[in-house]
């Protein structure tokens, strides 16, 4: 519930087969209902850093 991956759970727990982690993990209401307002949500905006544009872009080539 707390954002571990399942496959580390497994580990840890040190279980061979996935579906016995499945198995003991149970989400609580307030759990599932905030997994639904997060699919609710529209996608943010992703920013990488500054673009710095140093021509036209023409049929898939750069065009200098």
């Amino acid at each position: 519930m707390r954002g571990a991956p399942i496959k580390a759970i497994q580990e840890l727990a040190g279980h061979r087969e996935l579906g016995m982690t499945q198995r003991y993990m149970h989400l609580s209401p307030a759990a599932l209902d905030s997994a639904i307002r997060l699919l609710d949500q529209p996608l943010a905006v992703q920013t990488f850093g500054d673009i710095l544009e140093t021509g036209r872009v023409s049929e898939g080539k750069i065009n200098g």
